[in-house]
């Protein structure tokens, strides 16, 4: 699989060759990911305070392509960059003055008992990608561990005791909102220290998360069922919440195995994979800068699937 795409190969190397990082190619690749089109765009567009605009929100009238500060660091790491790049640096600068109160939130304030809980939520998840274990964060742990505690006491998830949790915790009205535990970013968090999560909790879950026909919050693909790959915006929520479960969770693999399976027999004769036209993730694709190419499409949505794999392969192994 040979590729001049500066993302592409530094992903390749990093996450499916697995390359320490004291590797001289790798080392290469890394520097090489300034002179990608797509990390050059998410510089562009990127504020001189560290975010991209709205926070949240995506109803942005803006003419830029990256909506909201969110969907930049997601980007950003899809891109292959680390905390210790210049933007995501700035970025979660930005993030942490918002949380500590020397930011405003730049999005418009909902008036509602769930936006205190919620805007928290946004921030922290967010921040969480870049720094998982950062000590700002020590709260939210908390916060969501005990509700995912409260909420999975019977082994089971109970929607009144998750309503109850929230009704003695953060005040807020939770039932059928962005605030039920099946979110992703309520996911970033839980996740964000290995071992947070009980092992009995983790299972519970994942579990529930499984046979829930919305699947993860935000992405809405059921992960009980392959969706149909002839349509790449259902595959790519479906192949996202997978890698978000393989990034949080060590026991995703038990649940896993017949959608890696399915996902393995997708290869086509020529090694690669090709889920079709560039869908409306925003964060997740392009990796490459031209996907009028067909090669570069097929070189990008393998390189997620080999990735994924990767996991899949590193951790099953460990459960043996």
């Amino acid at each position: 699989m040979r590729t001049t795409e500066p993302v592409v190969r530094y992903r390749l190397l990093r996450d499916v060759l697995r390359r320490s990082a004291g590797d001289p190619e790798l080392q290469q690749a890394k520097a090489g990911l300034d002179d990608s089109r797509c990390v050059q765009e998410l510089a562009r567009e990127q504020w001189e305070d560290g975010g991209w605009g709205a926070f949240h929100s995506r109803s942005t009238r803006l003419a830029q392509r990256i909506p909201s500060t969110e969907v930049g660091v997601e980007r950003g790491l899809t891109l292959g960059l680390d905390a210790s790049h210049p933007m995501l640096w700035k970025a979660a600068r930005y993030i942490i003055g918002i949380l500590v109160g020397e930011i405003d939130f730049p999005d418009y304030h909902e008036k509602n008992d769930r936006w205190p809980a919620g805007m928290r939520l946004f921030l922290a998840s967010t921040l969480a990608l870049i720094h998982p274990e950062h000590p700002l964060l020590d709260a939210d742990r908390t916060l969501w561990l005990e509700i995912a505690r409260r909420t999975f006491r019977s082994g089971r998830y109970g929607s009144e005791d998750e309503i109850r949790a929230h009704a003695e915790l953060t005040g807020a009205t939770v039932e059928d909102s962005y605030l039920v535990l099946s979110g992703r970013y309520q996911l970033n968090i839980l996740g964000s220290i290995p071992g947070l999560l009980p092992q009995e909790v983790e299972a519970a879950l994942l579990h529930w998360l499984w046979h829930r026909p919305g699947g993860i919050g935000y992405l809405e693909a059921p992960l009980h069922r392959v969706p149909p790959s002839q349509k790449p915006g259902p595959f790519d929520r479906w192949l996202a919440s997978w890698e978000l479960l393989a990034r949080l969770f060590p026991s995703w693999v038990e649940l896993a195995t017949e959608a890696m399976d399915w996902l393995w027999q997708q290869k086509r004769e020529d090694g690669l994979w090709d889920f079709g036209p560039k869908p409306d993730s925003l964060s997740r694709l392009p990796l490459s800068s031209n996907w009028r190419l067909a090669r570069n499409r097929q070189f990008d949505w393998t390189t997620r699937v080999l990735a994924l794999l990767r996991r899949y392969s590193d951790r099953s192994g460990q459960e043996r």
